[in-house]
């Protein structure tokens, strides 16, 4: 349950026990949970503020860690060619295109580019070798924003899970029971009461007054059409994603294959020209 429906509940169980001599030695504590709820809500308010600067600094590291997997992956294509290519991206992206290796935000990514620093430094290309001092600095950078998201987000689960909020919704509940324990039994003492005379202290859905009209039942239809159009697109999207993701990583292992041949063409052809002209000296 949500802060403000438990802030309802304590306001309707307040306002009714007041206005009854009978219970009314309970407003003291659901008054008192009243003006506790406040103190929770503000501590919960601190965390999601807290949640929301630590997933916009990692939203923004995120961002130069993926340019940099960008000019990672340039570099290698430039710099490299036949198995010295193809180990390098195995060893850098883990055999995935750029596009979904780049995709977690931090995390996983993070964890994968840790390593990344030794595949510079071995592989002999000075172009890549030059890419490890700005590596440092970006994993640097990376494991304290991943580390800011990960304490904010545990203290949130803390918070619900043990701490105070899961304190109060247990402190709440164990007032309404012995309220409800006690209201319970008053019909007994005082046989003017009615049976359910409990059941009037504690919240429930209004129900509604009619039935629902013909407009409202159309409105309803037109919203969960609005909603399905809505998802249709979305996936939509994400099939054409995924298929201009498959192409271009197809494009990209096309161009190494062609590259590779005409390097090996070339290579024949400097063979059979150094063999001409062996034969032309003697």
């Amino acid at each position: 349950m949500g802060l403000f429906s438990t802030l309802r509940e304590i306001l309707y169980t307040l306002s009714r026990v007041t206005e009854d001599p009978l219970a009314v030695s309970f407003a003291p504590s659901f008054d008192t949970l009243r003006v506790e709820w406040k103190d929770v809500l503000l501590e919960e308010i601190d965390i999601l503020e807290g949640i929301a600067r630590a997933d916009a600094t990692a939203d923004k590291v995120d961002v130069t860690i993926d340019a940099f997997a960008t000019k990672t992956s340039r570099a290698v294509d430039d710099n490299s060619a036949g198995p010295t290519r193809k180990r390098l991206r195995q060893a850098l992206f883990k055999g995935k295109p750029l596009s979904k290796f780049s995709r977690p935000v931090l995390g996983s990514q993070l964890d994968a580019m840790t390593d990344w620093g030794s595949t510079f430094a071995g592989s002999g290309i000075s172009q890549i070798v030059d890419l490890v001092s700005e590596h440092e600095q970006l994993m640097i950078a990376g494991k304290q924003a991943d580390d800011k998201r990960k304490a904010a987000l545990k203290r949130n689960r803390d918070f619900r899970d043990i701490g105070r909020r899961k304190q109060f919704i247990d402190k709440l509940n164990a007032k309404r029971q012995e309220a409800a324990g006690v209201l319970a039994k008053l019909p007994f003492e005082h046989p003017h009461l009615a049976s359910n005379y409990a059941d009037g202290f504690f919240a429930r859905e209004a129900p509604r007054d009619d039935e629902p009209t013909i407009d409202e039942v159309k409105e309803t239809i037109l919203t969960l059409e609005a909603r399905l159009v809505e998802h249709r697109a979305q996936l939509e999207r994400l099939e054409d994603e995924a298929e201009a993701e498959r192409q271009a990583e197809a494009a990209r292992l096309a161009q190494a294959t062609q590259a590779d041949e005409l390097e090996a063409q070339a290579k024949a052809l400097l063979e059979q020209a150094a063999e001409l002209k062996k034969r032309a000296k003697k």
